[in-house]
């Protein structure tokens, strides 16, 4: 979970520049596409262990997750310690429950 928390920090510090970049770049360039494969190789290997811990619900993906954590970096106007705070309230939710 704190692969996600420096994730939603760094998305943060980002916005401005990313937005600027989808003004000029498509989505499906290859810089996005090797940005997003590195981000699902340093990401699936740890959902892969915590799912298999039984510590996150199986029946989630990687790609769910960052559209989720991705969603509240993105949110405007809200404090860091707020954004920390809906994060955690949100990766409370992924946790595995039976």
């Amino acid at each position: 979970m704190s692969w996600l928390h420096r994730f939603v920090g760094y998305m943060a510090t980002k916005q401005a520049l990313a937005q600027e970049l989808l003004d000029y770049v498509d989505r499906e360039a290859p810089l996005f596409r090797s940005c997003r494969a590195m981000m699902y190789q340093a990401g699936e290997p740890l959902l892969e262990r915590a799912q298999a811990a039984g510590a996150v619900r199986p029946d989630t993906d990687l790609s769910e997750i960052i559209q989720m954590v991705g969603g509240i970096a993105k949110i405007q106007g809200a404090e860091s310690a707020q954004i920390e705070h809906i994060l955690d309230i949100a990766l409370d939710g992924l946790r595995y429950r039976e």
